[in-house]
């Protein structure tokens, strides 16, 4: 049991670190790969559902970090055991990451508002 308890937790800590990158990744690369086709059929909200899709997972991972760090207790990471300083710059940091990817991804997609694909 406590094995695979430490197998989920730490599962759940490096997919609070991946799902930000992942999801930004994603959102960059659709989105072009979506253009000619938003151009040739004239659908501009299918870049903003993208953007929309790509922020929840980002936010899944905030939030998922969020929740491992509540776990340890909520403090700065160092001054314990070795095994819950860890536990807590793990959570810190995907908190960190997936909330920068957050941000990456609002801000590409922000001209998909004004600007139009098609320029």
């Amino acid at each position: 049991m406590a094995t695979e308890m430490g197998y989920r937790q730490t599962l759940a800590l490096w997919t609070s670190w991946g799902l930000g990158p992942i999801a930004w990744a994603l959102h960059l690369l659709g989105s072009y790969m979506l253009v000619p086709w938003v151009c040739a059929s004239g659908h501009h909200w299918t870049l903003h559902i993208s953007t929309l899709f790509t922020l929840v997972v980002s936010l899944l991972g905030v939030c998922l970090a969020w929740r491992l760090w509540g776990k340890t207790g909520r403090h700065w990471p160092g001054g314990s055991d070795r095994r819950t300083s860890r536990l807590r710059f793990m959570a810190v940091g995907g908190i960190i990451l997936s909330a920068l990817s957050a941000l990456l991804i609002v801000a590409e997609g922000i001209p998909n508002f004004y600007l139009g694909a098609c320029l």
